[in-house]
């Protein structure tokens, strides 16, 4: 599902990428314990010269998830930077602070020593301070991008009126094509061609003939906007979490130029490299639910789109097929699950069907010239 986001896309997000240059890995030697303030850095500099670009991407990651104003961390690296183990003390210093101090009490003087009275009741424990580790597991600081992620979804579902529909299609012509052409594409253009791609294809274009799924709703202004071009959102799963990179005029794009770019946007997301542009926007959304297994799900809209379409599972089962002679067949056949959520304040559960049967029937047809659209000329062996 949906872990939307922007860029971060939310969120958010996968391999954390480096940034090049200034941005090299500190040494193992820049990883020891801070030294002390006065051989940190020169007179003649002050904390707040050191500017963010000057640290290194795991630095400021780490100040990041620790809540550390990296302008105020006493610097013990190479070049005047910070290193972790600055932001790790620094971390622990702000804790300190923060942690409730018990109320200051007078000596009692010195009584003579004799049994205690019995107390009429037992006087309850002190709660337990909010910093001290949970006895059921260890407790971290809640991420930036994760918390992006959870307040856009709840907002999401607290917003709109959201509702799945789910239609079966037959992808067999599909994988077949894909599977005689696979090799060759990788080698022409250095990826994969996945079956997101024919899907994201059909999808598209199904938008032109049903556009109240990528519309948008201003209820407070009482308008609907029809966008002009798709812009495709593709969610991608990083290990900071789910993020949305944005293909511009996905309209216009084949299947293999829809490849390219999907395979393009994710490995940005992931290596860090993609910028805000890259999230901004979207008309309609994406999301592969099947790249681990899963057969379909409910997946959230990613506001304030109208629409988001989850890609289950592609998998060979038993299916009964209808003979030319109208008798049935039972033959072995590639099938997967598509789920529309949609926002049923502006789209019906009608126009869901409708626009779901006809991206079935655009992945389905016996005479979708695939080759063509894949950009492989060649007749597969």
């Amino acid at each position: 599902s949906i872990r939307t986001g922007t860029g971060p896309r939310a969120g958010a997000g996968g391999p954390d990428g480096e940034e090049a240059g200034a941005d090299a890995e500190v040494p193992d030697s820049d990883l020891t314990e801070p030294r002390p303030a006065s051989a940190q850095q020169s007179p003649s500099v002050s904390p707040t010269a050191h500017r963010r670009h000057r640290d290194t991407p795991r630095v400021r990651r780490l100040a990041s998830e620790h809540g550390v104003d990296l302008a105020s961390v006493p610097r013990s690296g190479r070049h005047g930077r910070a290193t972790p183990a600055d932001v790790v003390a620094a971390a622990q210093r702000q804790v300190e602070r923060e942690a409730p101090r018990p109320p200051a009490t007078r000596p009692e003087p010195a009584r003579p020593t004799s049994p205690p009275a019995p107390s009429p009741s037992a006087p309850s424990p002190p709660a337990p301070s909010p910093r001290q580790p949970s006895p059921r597991g260890r407790v971290e600081r809640l991420s930036r991008r994760r918390r992006v992620i959870a307040e856009r979804m709840h907002r999401s579902l607290q917003e709109s009126a959201q509702l799945t529909t789910v239609i079966e299609v037959d992808l067999t012509r599909v994988v077949a094509t894909r599977e005689a052409v696979k090799e060759t594409f990788r080698a022409r253009f250095g990826v994969p061609l996945s079956a997101l791609a024919f899907v994201a294809e059909a999808a598209v274009q199904a938008l032109a003939e049903h556009p109240v799924v990528h519309a948008e709703l201003d209820l407070e202004g009482g308008t609907i906007t029809y966008p002009s071009t798709v812009d495709l959102g593709i969610a991608v799963d990083t290990e900071e979490g789910l993020v949305v990179p944005v293909i511009r005029s996905a309209d216009d794009l084949t299947v293999g130029a829809l490849a390219r770019h999907i395979a393009d946007r994710a490995a940005r997301a992931r290596d860090g490299s993609a910028t805000a542009d890259d999230y901004a926007g979207g008309s309609f959304t994406i999301t592969n639910t099947g790249s681990r297994g899963a057969l379909f799900d409910t997946p959230i809209l990613n506001a304030p789109q109208s629409a988001i379409l989850g890609f289950g599972a592609v998998v060979r089962r038993p299916v009964v097929l209808r003979g030319e002679d109208g008798e049935d067949l039972i033959a072995v056949r590639s099938m997967a699950y598509l789920a529309l959520t949609y926002d049923h304040r502006l789209v019906d559960g009608a126009d869901a069907a409708r626009y779901l049967a006809a991206v079935k029937d655009r992945l389905e047809a016996p005479d979708r010239p695939w080759l063509d659209a894949v950009g492989i000329k060649e007749t597969a062996s």
